[in-house]
């Protein structure tokens, strides 16, 4: 006869809890004890400090920057553009922000609005003239991609690209989104871009005057069209630059 027949339930418990003693623990606490395990993983998530929680944001945006930067499609390319454009104007912040909502997909990126300076509208004289082919702002049809921080204005190769105020060339060079440009200072915070140039009549330092030819139209941007591409900034920040050019002759 088999002895184990003959046990009841209490029988079968306490022997239970003999083997339980012999690892240390109780039989009925280890369930308990299990559960409390998975209660303080939880917790340990909840009562991160702002530091510990800025940590791993920083890691995620240096993993997310890093990759952007080897990647070659679209939307790598367009984070990593952005954080050299902002980071180059001092605002690192905004331009983690602004690539974490992009990369996530957390709806479009939006220009912020600023105020028209009437003490310099109409002010900067066209870098060219041209229809408008790319307006400030602008996104795709369906209000997603990259922000357009200028503007695209048509024109034909060779054609002369000119300053639209006095300043000093601050960079002649390449960039894999724009092409090849030239950055200029007006002083008092405001600055200019004009990419996707042919050739480059000015360099670094150099200063230059209101309708000074800075070089021509080109075909050095990925876009591959004959357009100059004009950005107008006001301490860093990318402004429409339409208000503040000089209006055409009629």
């Amino acid at each position: 006869m088999n002895p184990f027949e003959r046990w009841d339930d209490w029988e079968w418990e306490r022997a239970a809890q003999e083997v339980g003693r012999e690892r240390g623990m109780k039989y009925e606490d280890w369930p308990v004890k299990r559960t409390s395990q998975k209660r303080r993983k939880r917790e340990i998530l909840y009562t991160w400090t702002g530091i510990q929680k800025k940590a791993v944001l920083a890691v995620t945006f240096f993993l997310l920057i890093f990759f952007a930067s080897k990647g070659e499609d679209g939307l790598s390319q367009t984070i990593h553009s952005m954080y050299k454009g902002t980071v180059q104007n001092g605002d690192l912040y905004a331009a983690m922000n602004d690539m974490a909502k992009e990369a996530l997909g957390m709806g479009p990126i939006g220009v912020k609005s600023t105020p028209v300076d009437a003490t310099m509208k109409e002010k900067f004289v066209p870098p060219l003239s041209g229809p408008v082919m790319a307006a400030f702002g602008t996104m795709d049809s369906e209000g997603k991609g990259s922000i357009h921080n200028g503007i695209d204005v048509g024109s034909a190769l060779g054609i002369p690209v000119v300053a639209p105020y006095i300043g000093v060339v601050t960079q002649v060079g390449e960039d894999p989104q724009l092409g090849r440009l030239v950055k200029l200072d007006f002083s008092n915070g405001w600055t200019a871009v004009l990419a996707n140039l042919g050739e480059v009549k000015v360099q670094k330092g150099q200063a230059v005057q209101t309708g000074e030819v800075i070089g021509t139209v080109g075909l050095s941007a990925p876009l591959k069209k004959p357009w100059l591409h004009f950005e107008l900034r006001k301490d860093g920040q990318p402004i429409n630059p339409m208000p503040y050019l000089v209006p055409a002759a009629k």
